[in-house]
């Protein structure tokens, strides 16, 4: 499917690239080693690739990440560093399709701050609040250079420290005959994206003081599986005291399956999780060991553990993606993080909201109101697409959506969609959070959608407030051509700067003080905390032309949900079986094979859902070959 550029120009717009030189007031002199950095975009001072731990590379591969060496000399922190190993996509730059990029060497992060001589630092009573940003992608794909923080940075005196993790079968990943008895809790975990994250935050507790930052004001935000692997350092012991405030944008809050995941996949290719036994099959038949899966299958029965390790340490890292890839099984959904019961507690992401053992910090958790819309719109079941022409075709773009086929269909499947999204992911762990006794707990949800139409295709109804938008609102990038002639509609686009300075406003307020308020100025509306009574729960976000700012009262329940789809007079009974077949894939909105084939009286039970499910395998593919979440 021709859709790259269609995918990727929103998330473009936050690419900012630009020559600079050195900029010695950017001098700082950290315990690893001196660096320097840079004056850059609107008033910042920046520095790009500092190693915050050693290359995982060799036999440091699926090992939790160690301290990186000090360097001699300056540092001269000008450029981003390689993103870390991925699929070629459309987003990091493109590439054939099938083809590899990024590195393992990949451990960096990047800083902004406003700009302040190393003099200034020294004699100043006050430390700024950090920001840790987490980049989305699935876990798959994805990279720290995409985002700008420097707008945030300079308006509200924060410092936003952007850091890369390993994704993919070299971020999460386990195979019983990985790791030996003299392996560690934390290697065998196979939650190496995460260590990855928890090593920039000791990274920032270390040095940011350097940079005047304020370690014991550390707030940690991302968007999608940045999002997810937000709310795992929420849950994470290892994290504790390491950071001080989260902000989880549209994750999910379930966890991989770590029987899945040590296991063969059943005959009916269905499984919740990638087996890294299976991944290892593909490896045999990618080195000519075995002629079949079935073969492979066989010969590694019949391998020792060491010679399975030794194998797996052998393979470069393009033939580990591929083998991934080919053994992602039906209804897998992203790669999440696995509960170990050390890195991440044995009750997953989601114990971390019920256990009222745990110290826990004061959270901000949301969606947009048309997350799946994103996905919908590249579904050719639910849109049609056609040649892309003008100044899109010019501009290399081959195929643009012309028509929604049924567009009450369409807004049912994504109000569903949505909505066990913000159920799983915002309504029952704020609920959650609060019966537990944890009190600074914010919800909002996303609303902004006065997108423009290109060759008569409305984008505010293909895509709406869709997943990932909120981000060029968080960091404000609006003052490009693109942004202001493609995103915005008619008359859009001062109501959406002014929404964007808005959430600005209540994010750093946030990371300053643990409560959103009324923003850092104190002139927004009062966003309060996440109430189990009738009053107010979550704050919702949209421009003036709109509702505006205002707090709502309407939580979403699984129940509620699901009684919802059962009298919804826009989907048929076969529609409505379809529609929650579809949200129990990947298990990413909680529906349980019980709950599924209780469902109006046992109706779906007998259904044949593999048309739709090769539809769901079918779109997912399509994303993937372009980019993830």
């Amino acid at each position: 499917m021709k859709m790259k550029n269609y995918v990727s120009i929103i998330v473009v717009l936050l690419l900012v690239s630009c020559s600079q030189s050195a900029d010695k007031d950017s001098l700082r002199l950290l315990s690893i080693g001196s660096v320097i950095g840079f004056e850059g975009e609107n008033n910042t001072f920046v520095w790009k690739g500092i190693p915050f731990a050693s290359p995982p590379i060799e036999n440091l591969r699926w090992k939790a990440p160690l301290d990186p060496e000090p360097w001699e000399g300056t540092l001269e922190a000008m450029k981003f560093k390689s993103s870390c190993f991925q699929r070629a996509n459309s987003i990091q730059g493109g590439g054939e399709e099938g083809t590899t990029s990024g590195n393992e060497d990949c451990l960096y992060l990047n800083v902004w701050t406003p700009p302040m001589t190393q003099e200034e630092i020294e004699n100043s009573l006050e430390k700024l609040p950090v920001m840790m940003w987490i980049h989305g992608g699935g876990n798959t794909v994805g990279s720290a250079h995409l985002y700008d923080p420097s707008l945030l940075v300079s308006k509200h005196k924060v410092i936003v420290v952007t850091t890369q993790y390993r994704m993919g079968p070299l971020g999460w990943f386990r195979h019983p005959s990985l790791h030996d008895s003299e392996s560690s809790k934390l290697d065998i975990s196979g939650n190496f994206g995460t260590l990855d994250t928890i090593k920039a935050l000791e990274w920032i507790n270390n040095n940011i003081q350097f940079f005047g930052g304020d370690p014991d004001n550390v707030t940690v935000f991302g968007e999608s599986a940045g999002g997810h692997n937000a709310a795992a350092i929420f849950a994470s012991p290892l994290a504790e005291g390491l950071y001080h405030k989260v902000i989880v944008q549209s994750g999910i809050m379930s966890s991989s399956s770590i029987e899945a995941a040590e296991s063969y996949v059943p005959e009916n290719g269905i499984a919740p999780s990638r087996s890294g036994l299976e991944v290892f099959n593909h490896v045999l038949v990618a080195n000519n060991l075995a002629s079949s899966l079935a073969e492979a299958r066989l010969l590694q029965n019949q391998m020792s553990d060491a010679e399975i390790r030794t194998l797996f340490y052998e393979q470069d890292a393009d033939i580990l993606l591929t083998s991934s890839r080919d053994a992602r099984p039906k209804r897998s959904g992203m790669t999440r993080v696995f509960p170990d019961g050390h890195v991440i507690l044995r009750g997953g992401i989601e114990e971390s909201f019920n256990n009222p053992s745990l110290k826990r910090v004061p959270i901000i958790s949301g969606t947009n109101k048309d997350e799946n819309k994103f996905f919908n719109s590249m579904n050719r079941e639910f849109v049609k697409w056609g040649p892309a022409t003008g100044l899109y075709k010019t501009v290399g773009i081959d195929e643009m959506p012309i028509e929604i086929i049924d567009e009450d269909y369409y807004e049912a499947i994504n109000f569903y969609g949505s909505s066990f999204w913000k159920q799983r992911a915002v309504d029952t762990p704020s609920s959650n959070l609060i019966k537990s006794g944890h009190k600074d707990t914010y919800a909002y949800r996303f609303d902004w959608d006065e997108l423009t139409t290109i060759n008569d295709m409305d984008f505010s109804k293909l895509i709406g407030a869709a997943h990932a938008l909120e981000i060029l609102f968080v960091f404000g990038s609006f003052d490009s051509y693109v942004v202001k002639n493609f995103l915005f509609g008619d008359g859009a686009y001062p109501a959406g700067k002014k929404l964007s300075d808005q959430i600005q406003s209540y994010w750093a307020e946030f990371a300053y003080s643990g409560n959103p308020g009324k923003g850092r100025e104190g002139n927004l509306p009062e966003w309060t905390s996440w109430s189990l009574q009738e009053g107010d729960k979550y704050l919702v976000l949209d421009s003036e032309n709109d509702k505006g700012i205002y707090m709502s009262n309407i939580e979403y329940t699984k129940d509620y949900l699901m009684d919802k789809l059962a009298i919804d007079a826009r989907l048929s009974g076969k529609e409505k079986c379809e529609t929650l077949f579809a949200l129990s894939y990947g298990d990413g909105n909680g529906v349980s094979l019980d709950e599924f084939e209780n469902f109006m009286g046992g109706s779906c039970s007998d259904r044949d859902y593999s048309e739709i499910l090769d539809m769901i395998e079918s779109s997912d593919e399509d994303i993937l070959d372009n980019q993830d979440n």
